[in-house]
């Protein structure tokens, strides 16, 4: 434990600037107020000559608890001067002012006192050591107070903001930040419990899958502050990882703090703090954290446990577009290039994010009712016939009735890219000649991007065509065939597209 001299070394001292164009003033002051001490506090003392000087000071420290400030310097008026500037122009309502003066008749002290916000003013014949030592103390505890309530509020905001991120992070579970979301929530609450400013990180033992930060075995999957994804965690926190792991329970030591994230299944989770100010954290401090791990523990077996749903769900859908892909012979690659085409694209066109990442999971079912279309028209090397051409049709209201009905956003986005992504946009597609906006914009995203790498490779029907000309007949059917302004995306990110599309372009001849 530290000794009662210890601690006042933890204690920043109160800061006091003196205002005074007489340097007497000055020493008579520190001289009476040399021992003073309030709640283990002890002063420190700054100085200041004219107005411009005092300027600086208060600009140079932005936690001055209290200023004694003579009316009378350079001008009249220069101490009522400065006290209209910090209280109107740096809008800081904290500091304490002791206007002080040795000409009284230059400012009636009424109003003084109604016409600026000051707390006291006193004539420099008043303040002997006694009466000084009262104004210090009753401005010391005014100032302790409003900066006390200004936490409070401070601290109140952040819990709500916190408490705000955690439930958008469980309703929105679809977008790709999800974790990172809900952690950032998680750190704002832990901050408003404690009342201290922490950067920290969620940690996961790695179980062999996914990006191994360090050696110890640890995985960062969301960070604030310089704890990074990428960089390495110090011995210490490692340390008191494995501690926390082996008994599964909440540790801190010095500027460190680990709570164990409690798990029904075999997902463990923890929360690493590190600051400063952890080891000063209370008793209190400690068993909220503590209550609150405990707490938070199923909440994030939850969230863990949708996003492995959300994982096997996108799985499946590509495994089925990769089946349907490879009965109709498309070239190589096809539906990996329709999504990261589709993504780019939603991207330019300031989609959500969670609509982006929808849209390129979805996209590899677009095409998913070819499942029904008989080898002799799906594979027929040539141009088909209009009866043909109808049962081809057909496919897109197909892959709607296999999609339709579920409430998942991923299926339910699929069935309507499978069933519009052959509208057209004036009107003339089908299978219901849906036009303009009437038709879904994940709809003609995809018909963009279809088009494009339908063109772009071959074809059992045909030869890829070059890139001029593919941009010809984009220009030729804008407003048309297309949506305007996802042709404008699509040139506006042709570069991306195309290296997206060199990447995934397999190397044998398609």
């Amino acid at each position: 434990m530290l000794k009662s001299d210890e601690k006042k070394v933890l204690l920043n001292p109160w800061r006091i600037l003196i205002v005074d164009d007489e340097i007497d003033i000055h020493t008579v002051t520190k001289m009476a107020l040399k021992r003073f001490e309030l709640e283990g506090r002890e002063v420190e003392f700054l100085s200041a000559f004219n107005s411009n000087e005092a300027k600086q000071v208060i600009e140079d420290n932005d936690d001055i608890a209290l200023i004694f400030l003579d009316v009378v310097m350079e001008t009249d008026d220069a101490g009522l001067r400065i006290a209209k500037w910090l209280r109107e122009e740096k809008k800081n309502i904290f500091t304490r002012i002791i206007l002080r003066t040795g000409q009284p008749g230059q400012a009636p002290e009424e109003e003084v006192i109604m016409g600026y916000d000051i707390n006291d003013y006193k004539q420099k014949t008043e303040l002997d050591r006694t009466k000084l030592f009262t104004s210090v103390v009753t401005a010391l505890r005014a100032y302790r107070d409003l900066i006390k309530i200004d936490q409070s509020i401070t601290y109140e905001r952040a819990y709500r903001r916190g408490l705000q991120k955690v439930i958008e992070s469980t309703t929105d579970l679809l977008e790709k930040k999800t974790l990172k979301h809900f952690f950032n929530g998680l750190l704002q609450q832990v901050i408003s419990l404690i009342h201290a400013d922490q950067e920290g990180a969620l940690i996961k033992p790695v179980d062999g899958a996914g990006t191994i930060c360090y050696a110890n075995d640890y995985q960062v999957i969301a960070e604030c502050g310089n704890i990074s994804l990428n960089n390495c965690l110090e011995p210490k926190a490692i340390e008191l990882l494995d501690k926390a792991r082996k008994i599964k329970g909440s540790v801190y030591e010095d500027e460190h703090y680990v709570a164990y994230f409690p798990s029904k299944s075999d997902q463990e989770s923890l929360l690493y703090l590190r600051g400063n100010q952890i080891e000063q954290l209370t008793d209190i401090n400690i068993q909220l954290l503590n209550l609150f791990s405990n707490s938070i523990g199923i909440a994030f077996d939850n969230l863990l446990l949708n996003e492995e749903i959300i994982k096997t769900q996108e799985d499946l859908i590509n495994r089925l577009g990769n089946a349907v892909e490879s009965r109709s012979k498309e070239a190589g690659n096809h539906i990996k290039r329709m999504s990261e085409f589709c993504y780019i694209l939603a991207k330019e066109l300031n989609l959500s994010d969670s609509d982006c990442d929808i849209l390129k999971q979805a996209t590899p079912m677009h095409d998913v009712g070819k499942i029904s279309t008989p080898d002799s028209v799906l594979l027929k090397p040539g141009k088909l016939t209009e009866k043909e051409m109808n049962t081809m049709k057909q496919h897109a209201q197909m892959g709607f009735d296999i999609l339709a009905g579920s409430e998942r956003p991923i299926l339910n986005a699929a069935a309507i890219i499978a069933q519009q992504h052959h509208e057209k946009y004036d009107g003339t597609g089908y299978p219901a000649g849906l036009k303009g906006d009437n038709i879904h914009i994940f709809a003609r995203i995809v018909a963009v991007a279809d088009v494009f790498d339908a063109l772009i490779h071959r074809r059992c029907y045909k030869e890829p065509w070059a890139l001029e000309d593919i941009l010809q007949l984009f220009n030729e059917e804008t407003n048309k065939h297309f949506d305007p302004k996802v042709v404008s995306a699509l040139v506006n990110k042709l570069d991306d597209i195309l290296i997206i599309n060199s990447q995934l372009t397999e190397s044998d001849n398609l």
